[in-house]
C-alpha cells in the first residue's frame, strides 16, 4: 500500500520494489529502506543491488515508512513517477507478422477493485499476456493499490487506458486478433481452439460484460465448476484460470 503525492506515489513492499526496480526504472524516484531491517538477507540484497546500480537509497526509520505506505511495506518502499499514457492503437500499427501471431491482451470491462485488477495483471504477466486494456470510466487505474496487489508484476506488462472499450476491441479485431469474452454460459475453454493473437474480456465483479462488448466476441468461453460450488468464479481468479488455458494451449507440443 501506499500514498499518492502529485504525479508520483509511494509503493511498499520488498517484491513490489524489485519489480519496479527490474521493468521501470526509469520512472523511480525515491527508495527507502528500514534502516533497522537491513540486516535482514532480503532487504540487505536490496540495498547492494541499489547501491551496484547507482540508485540512491535512504535508510529511514520505520515511522517514516509508515508513513508513506500506511505500515504495509515489509520495510522497503518506492516512489514512482506517474506513467505515460501507453497508446493502443500505436502499439497495434508496430506489431509486424511475426510478433503479432502468439499476441494475448487480456481486456477489463468494469473491474473497479485495484485489488482484482492487481491480481488480474500477476497472472498476465506469469502466463505471457502483452498487456492490459482498461475503459478511463468506471474502471480502476493503475494505482499503488493494484501495484501492491500484483507484487509489482503489473510493471512488467503494458497497460492500455482507453476512452471505448468497444471501440477498442473493434481495433484489435481490425489487426487481426479474436476477441474471446469470459461468461459461464460459454463452451468450456479446454474445448475450444483459443486462436491467437487475441483479446480475453473479462467481465465485471458484479455484472459481467456489458452487452456492446459481449457482442464484440467472436467466442464466449467458460470455466465449468462443480454442482456443489459457488455461483461463480471471483474476476481476477477466472481471468487466471483462463489466461493460463490460453498459455497451456500455446506451449502444449
Amino acid at each position: 500500500m501506499a500514498q499518492e503525492v502529485g504525479r508520483s506515489f509511494w509503493v511498499g513492499g520488498v517484491h513490489a520494489v524489485e519489480e519496479t526496480l527490474a521493468a521501470k526504472p526509469e520512472d523511480v524516484l525515491e527508495v527507502l529502506l528500514d534502516s533497522d531491517g537491513v540486516r535482514s538477507p532480503q532487504l540487505a540484497a536490496l540495498l547492494q543491488a541499489c547501491r551496484a546500480s547507482g540508485r540512491k537509497v535512504r535508510l529511514v526509520q520505520r515511522r517514516e515508512l509508515d508513513r508513506v505506505c500506511s505500515g504495509r511495506h515489509g520495510g522497503a518502499a518506492v516512489r514512482v513517477a506517474a506513467g505515460a499514457r501507453q497508446d493502443l492503437a500505436g502499439f497495434l500499427r508496430g506489431l509486424d507478422e511475426e510478433s503479432r501471431k502468439d499476441v494475448v491482451l487480456a481486456a477489463l470491462d468494469q473491474v473497479q477493485d485495484p485489488h482484482n485488477l492487481g491480481a488480474i495483471a500477476r497472472s498476465a504477466a506469469n502466463f505471457g499476456a502483452a498487456g492490459i486494456i482498461i475503459p478511463e470510466r468506471r474502471a480502476s487505474p493503475v494505482t499503488q493499490t493494484a501495484i501492491a496487489a500484483s507484487a509489482g508484476a503489473i510493471q512488467k506488462i503494458k497497460v492500455f487506458q482507453v476512452v471505448n472499450l468497444s471501440q477498442a476491441l473493434a481495433a484489435c479485431k481490425a489487426a487481426g486478433f479474436w476477441i474471446y469474452g469470459a461468461d459461464a454460459d460459454g463452451e468450456p475453454a479446454w474445448k475450444l481452439k483459443l486462436n491467437r493473437p487475441m483479446v480475453l474480456v473479462i467481465g465485471s465483479e458484479g455484472e459481467g460484460m456489458r452487452r456492446l462488448v459481449r457482442e464484440s466476441c467472436d467466442n464466449l468461453v467458460g470455466i465449468p465448476q462443480s454442482a456443489s460450488g459457488v455461483e461463480s468464479l471471483n474476476a481476477s481468479c477466472a481471468a487466471s484460470v483462463l489466461l493460463y488455458e490460453i498459455w497451456r494451449q500455446r506451449t502444449a507440443p
